[in-house]
């Protein structure tokens, strides 16, 4: 099995028992990152929650071809509102495309 330096063997994550989440170095890196990014927004983070995803090439490769993980903040819905999360008046989802093997943060794309 290969090292994983790659990014290409090791899962973005790892559940090692119900109350124990492993995350990898680039996805630490990227998430730290993210919210740093995130926190210059000036938006509540207690209104929102954060999805990490791996993106392959279905669903969204950098410009580069290289796999990528997306973190997205996605703005809560108020209690009794249906819709989508990114429609939220608690604020504007974003989401934060890095690089799967360095965590580097490449891009952001935003919601209004």
């Amino acid at each position: 099995m290969s090292s994983g330096l790659d990014g290409s063997v090791l899962p973005l994550f790892e559940i090692e028992s119900p109350n124990q989440l492993v995350l990898n170095t680039p996805v630490a890196i990227a998430l730290a990152d993210a919210f740093r990014l995130f926190e210059k927004t000036g938006q509540d983070l207690s209104n929102f929650n954060v999805h990490i995803a791996e993106r392959k090439k279905e669903n969204g490769q950098d410009e580069n071809g290289i796999n990528t993980i997306g973190i997205a903040f996605t703005a809560k819905l108020p209690p009794g509102q249906k819709g989508l999360g990114n429609a939220s008046k608690l604020g504007r989802s974003i989401t934060y495309i890095a690089s799967k093997t360095t965590g580097e943060i490449l891009r952001e794309q935003g919601s209004r």
